[in-house]
């Protein structure tokens, strides 16, 4: 049985025809040849949804069905079967289902044939984007674009928290889409872009991991103190608490055991504390009157208006209408400042995402 289509806010082809599919295919495939298998009757599904210069999409065949990769790519691919099979023949021979996926790095042809109940998330990665990112993180210019090892297992140890990631963005970016909510702003779009690339940098093993691995283990501080850090300088990225514990290097269970001893508070709970602020800063600062208080709280991470309202109301007692109207009408009588746990760090710390 497949699984739930995803994206479907952001459909962009249902079609039987596989002449048509595999036009619309091209922009994210390269040069490619689609077939299905004789006798057959496909019900071809394709979403996608772009996130700044990362694309998500969603694709289901429904039929048994080969395609021949020429490589004649410009990013990087990775396949993430949410049903159904995937066998890849390329750098490497592989079989991918539900629970593991597969890096295809620029310009590496491969031929791949997919189950009939196969449905994949794919997204999509420009080089040099992520090359630009991974210098970020580095400090100075890698020598080439990373490679990556092919095969990713979800299952266990740090790509879990990236597919956790993913999903998140899948269904933030499906909401933001639908009757009545807003788009994802650009501010948080690129936060989050940026989460899942360093998220997969550290994940998952590439040509670059040991130099990651020596910058992350310059970064002074204890579990708590990354984990903090993390979510003062990035409190708009989708955090979860495994890869907060993941980049502060201990387990979910150590890092609730240690917010609660030092701030009565879970991970999350603390997290969403440093927004409320920062969106309370935001609003009782001069010239709050550009912006709506939806784009404000979703500049800093609140994905969900009617929530995030009732928080507020909940910690200052007042709508954050009320905030606004409050403060235009009073003189200002100084810049508001944060405390000095509050404060974001001077070290650089880079999100894990959500």
């Amino acid at each position: 049985m497949s699984a739930a289509p995803l994206l479907t806010n952001h459909a962009v082809l249902h079609t039987e025809d596989v002449a048509a599919a595999e036009e619309w295919l091209t922009p994210l495939f390269g040069r490619h040849a689609l077939s299905v298998a004789a006798s057959t009757r496909p019900d071809i599904r394709f979403h996608s949804c772009p996130l700044g210069s990362l694309r998500l999409s969603y694709l289901s065949l429904g039929a048994s069905a080969r395609f021949e990769l020429t490589g004649a790519r410009s990013g990087y691919l990775v396949l993430v079967p949410l049903a159904g099979n995937i066998w890849l023949c390329g750098a490497q021979r592989m079989r991918i289902g539900p629970g593991l996926g597969a890096v295809l790095g620029p310009g590496e042809p491969v031929s791949a044939r997919c189950s009939a109940d196969c449905g994949q998330l794919i997204v999509e990665l420009d080089q040099a984007v992520l090359t630009a990112h991974l210098h970020s993180l580095l400090h100075h210019s890698p020598a080439e674009p990373p490679a990556f090892e092919p095969l990713m297992r979800f299952d266990a140890g740090r790509a879990v928290s990236w597919y956790e990631s993913l999903m998140f963005l899948a269904e933030r970016a499906n909401e933001a889409d639908s009757a009545g909510q807003e788009p994802i702003h650009p501010l948080v779009a690129t936060e989050l872009e940026r989460a899942l690339m360093t998220e997969l940098l550290v994940s998952q093993p590439n040509t670059a991991s040991p130099a990651l691995v020596h910058s992350r283990s310059a970064k002074p501080g204890g579990p708590v103190e990354k984990a903090v850090r993390l979510i003062h300088d990035y409190p708009e990225v989708g955090h979860t608490v495994a890869g907060l514990a993941q980049a502060a290097g201990v387990s979910v269970r150590t890092l609730e055991k240690a917010f609660s001893r030092r701030f009565g508070l879970p991970p999350c709970g603390y997290l969403r504390q440093v927004r409320l602020k920062r969106v309370r800063a935001e609003l009782t600062a001069p010239g709050t009157g550009r912006l709506t208080v939806s784009e404000v709280a979703a500049r800093w991470g609140f994905s969900h208006f009617g929530r995030f309202a009732q928080e507020y109301r909940k910690k200052y007692h007042e709508n954050p209408s009320e905030t606004v109207r409050r403060h235009r009408a009073m003189p200002r009588l100084g810049a508001q400042s944060f405390t000095a746990e509050e404060a974001p760090s001077s070290g650089a710390v880079f999100p894990p995402g959500r």
